[in-house]
Order: structure tokens, then sequence, then C-alpha cells
């Protein structure tokens, strides 16, 4: 069961948004992804934002701290660390956790583990809302090929992982603590290995997804799923859940919807509720399009947040994605709004006799 709606999205939990929206009105986020830093210790073949990577760009503490304090009292709801490198490498995350929860918002990390440490979670998970792990492996060799490290760090990231259960135990924690699996050709094989390996550590969830291009990639690679792909993977899952009785989702609907290359909608209409904050202190109405003006409405290091998140470079951005991008020539297939902009495609598209529920 995917009690998080990890393939799903959740915005008929933030209707007061939806409905301002439907206003026409310029709302706050209730999600922003926030990138401390561009410079990443693992070098993972399938990296979406390989073009923006190691480009040594790091956000100052002072400016940020500010900045989510602003974003808390505007209205946004959640935040996350991760971006175009690896967040654990920012020395001052922990504070950027501390404060963003302070001011309101719910708190989450997306990191590769490697760099976790009993007194790192000790100090950083009684904040977190969440914390996923990409490992994308269940042994040394393929971890070592997936994410172009050595095979030795894949000990080390299952040391951290196993720390941070170890944590949640001992304090008693509501942390969740995910794992996560990007289904490729060269990890689809391991799968059973880390089902089982993980089922053995206690995680709270191991997400199976699949691959998305992004349009920007360097380093381009494409992976094809078919009906039979998914059926033998679907069969593991199955096994190790009733085996083990982990909690294994398992995004078949994604899957299935990236193999078929289907979209319902022309437009995006998710833009209002999201955002995204690169490591250069730029706020981005979507992460796909890092680098292009017609997305970016401020720079958190020379404009206010609430110009940012409620002026006309916003509003234009958002109007923008609205009418006039063509999702089918620049954007990412199956994004992670994709949900998102199925469920606003269907409230746009009223039917007739809307009474007769």
């Amino acid at each position: 069961m995917d009690q998080y709606m990890i393939d799903g999205h959740k915005l008929l939990w933030h209707l007061d948004r939806v409905s301002q929206w439907q206003e026409k009105k310029v709302v706050a986020p209730v999600y922003v992804e926030i990138s401390p830093l561009s410079v990443c210790n693992h070098k993972c073949i399938f990296c979406g934002i390989d073009f923006a990577r190691d480009k040594g760009d790091r956000l100052e503490r002072d400016v940020l701290v500010e900045s989510l304090k602003a974003m808390g009292a505007a209205g946004v709801r959640s935040v996350m660390f991760a971006g175009e490198g690896e967040p654990l490498l920012h020395n001052d995350l922990p504070e950027f956790i501390k404060v963003a929860r302070s001011s309101g918002m719910d708190v989450s990390v997306t990191s590769n583990g490697t760099l976790g440490t009993y007194e790192l979670w000790k100090d950083i998970l009684p904040h977190l809302t969440w914390i996923r792990f990409s490992v994308d492996a269940g042994t040394a060799a393929v971890h070592s090929r997936v994410h172009n490290v050595q095979e030795s760090v894949f000990g080390k990231t299952i040391k951290s992982i196993q720390e941070a259960v170890r944590v949640k135990e001992e304090l008693g924690l509501e942390v969740t603590l995910g794992v996560q699996y990007l289904i490729i050709e060269e990890n689809i094989n391991d799968i059973e290995n880390a089902l089982r390996l993980f089922s053995e550590i206690g995680v709270d969830y191991l997400s199976l997804k699949p691959y998305s291009l992004h349009p920007q990639m360097i380093d381009k690679k494409e992976t094809v799923y078919t009906d039979e792909v998914i059926g033998e993977i679907d069969s593991v899952v199955e096994h190790y859940r009733s085996k083990t009785g982990m909690n294994i989702v398992f995004r078949k609907e994604a899957l299935t919807k990236y193999m078929e290359k289907s979209r319902v909608f022309d437009h995006c209409c998710a833009l209002p509720f999201w955002g995204y904050i690169s490591s250069k202190g730029d706020f981005y109405t979507c992460s796909v399009f890092i680098g292009d003006e017609r997305f970016k409405t401020g720079n958190i290091y020379k404009d206010d947040m609430n110009e940012i998140l409620f002026g006309e470079r916003r509003a234009c951005s958002l109007k923008f994605g609205e009418s006039e991008l063509v999702l089918k020539n620049e954007c990412r297939l199956n994004c992670r709004m994709a949900r998102i902009n199925e469920f606003l495609h269907t409230v746009n598209n009223k039917p007739e006799h809307v009474n007769f529920i």
C-alpha cells in the first residue's frame, strides 16, 4: 500500500490553494525544493541535472536562513533539500533544516546517504518529516556501476542508513525513512537483492520508480520498459511484501505511463503549487528549466521573497506554463508534477450536469 501517495499526488489536501488558483490569484507554492549546493560526491549515470552539477555554487548561510523564514511567513508549507548536489555536503544544512521547521514548514531531505553518521542523524532527524536515500542498488557492484563510485562506498551508505534507523528507534521519532530505487537497465536484476537488504535493515519503505529523461541532460540515456518487465518486478514485489511485510511502493502507474509515453494534458497548470531554489539562489517555477529566464522569477540574494513569490515575473511564468508551454516539445515525460497536472486537467474541464454527483 502506498500510504504516502508517492505514485499519486496530495493536492486534494490543499484545496484552499486550488480554489485561489481557480480565482486567478498568484498563490504561494505548497512545496519548494532547495539545492543547497551544486557539488556531489556521486556521479550517477542517470543524473538528470548533470548539466548543473559540480559548478561549485553554494547557498550562503545568512541569505538562505532569512529566505526560509520569509517563505514560511508567506505560506509555503514544505521544503525539500536536494537539487543539483548532495545536500549533506553543505555544512549549514542542519541549521537550514531547523530554521525551516521553526518557520512552520514541513522539512525533508533527499540524499545518497553516504555521509550520514549517528551524530548527524541525531541532530537533524527530529526536525524532519521524512528523508529519502537514493541507493538504486542492492549490492556493492551494482551500486558502484550505477552511482559511478568505488564499491567501498556502498558499505558506508548502508551503515549510514542503519544508523538513521537506530536513531529513529532510540529517540522514538516519527520521521519516515525511505529508500529510493530508480529502475534502469543496469540495476533491474538487483531489485530482489535490494528488497532483501532493506527489509532486514528496517526502513519504512522502499520505492521503485521509473527513469525519466531530462531534456537538458548531458549524458542522455534511455530505458525501455515492457509489460514483461513490469510483470516480473510486480511478482518479486508481491513475494517480498507477503514474505517480510515490508512497505514496498512499486510505482507501476508512473512506469506504465512512461512506457506508453502518454499525457492527458497539453500545458502545465501545476507550476503555481511548487518552486525551486537553485544553488545560485535563483527561484524557478520549474526545476526542469534551470537557467531558462521564462521560468526564473527572482534571486534570493537580490530580491524580496514576497516579490519572488507574488510578483509580476512569477505571474507571467505561471501564465506561460498554463497557456503557451507545449509539453510534448520541451518537457520531461512523466515529470514530478504529472499526477497534479492530470488532476488539474480534470478540474479545468467541467462536465455537464455537474451537480448530479
